[in-house]
């Protein structure tokens, strides 16, 4: 229960979704995060009739996107566009084994390739992506989540949980994501510390807009993921908001442009903690 509290932060990135007498919550998420917010989403849960995620989280429709991330042919390798000092580079932010030798890292490329490679065999661009920025997330302790805190701590509570898209609309989504960006943030790995400190800086403090404007480049922030999909999570959530006691978890990127739509269809949108 101590070290529990220990990586315990309080949420900043909610706001109170207001119209007439019926109030509930506009929560933006982080995908992966060194904290737990478990005392907040309590608190904004056990009032709360529905929760609503951008998409299903059940165990099931994790295997879909990883299946749906492998390939039959181990041809379109993304890492082919690297070169050997970024894919070192890589390995070693990720703490992957390596020989010691430069004739054993011979004898290693011959028969197995490189690590990295090896890592992400069979994987499509995005999930090589994913594959490699999540492990590299995790081996510094980012090992929570806000949705999927949120969405275990609701089924405890019994609170009706509903996805805003189906899991293949999520992954048709995936597949949007440009390869040259990918690439780009791949090369970039001497940055990637810089960025997860920045971001999740940003998030404890609830500061939306240095989210939006950051110089990283994520891959994930592009029109396909963000913008074109503020407006179909939007029309999705708004009844349950209108009814009141709703809790909706969207990915703070998001919570920029569903806010201003919140606002010009009369709801009152305050940020604050539960």
């Amino acid at each position: 229960m101590f070290l529990r509290r220990l990586k315990e932060r309080p949420l900043r990135m909610a706001w109170r979704v207001e119209k007439g007498p019926a109030r509930s919550f506009l929560v933006g998420t982080a995908h992966f995060s060194p904290y737990s917010f478990r005392g907040s989403l309590v608190r904004l849960l056990r009032d709360s009739r529905v929760a609503l995620f951008e998409g299903p989280l059940d165990a099931k429709s994790m295997d879909q996107v990883v299946q749906a991330g492998t390939q039959v042919a181990d041809e379109d390798r993304l890492l082919s566009e690297l070169d050997r000092s970024t894919l070192d580079a890589i390995a070693r932010a990720l703490d992957l084994e390596r020989a010691r030798s430069s004739v054993g890292l011979h004898l290693v490329v011959v028969q197995t390739g490189h690590p990295v490679s090896e890592l992400t065999k069979s994987m499509k661009p995005w999930m090589a992506f994913f594959t490699l920025y999540s492990q590299f997330l995790e081996r510094r302790g980012w090992r929570h989540s806000v949705d999927l805190e949120a969405y275990n701590l609701a089924r405890s509570l019994g609170v009706q949980v509903v996805p805003l898209e189906t899991i293949e609309e999520q992954i048709k989504v995936l597949e949007t994501l440009s390869r040259e960006d990918i690439v780009d943030f791949l090369r970039r790995v001497d940055r990637w510390s810089s960025y997860t400190r920045d971001f999740m800086k940003w998030y404890l403090s609830g500061d939306l807009d240095k989210i939006a404007r950051n110089p990283y480049r994520f891959p994930t922030r592009n029109p396909q993921v963000i913008e074109h999909r503020d407006r179909t999570l939007y029309e999705r959530m708004r009844a349950y908001l209108e009814e009141g006691n709703a809790a909706a978890f969207v990915g703070s990127p998001h919570v920029t442009g569903i806010r201003k739509m919140l606002i010009e269809d009369g709801f009152q949108v305050i940020q604050g903690q539960p």
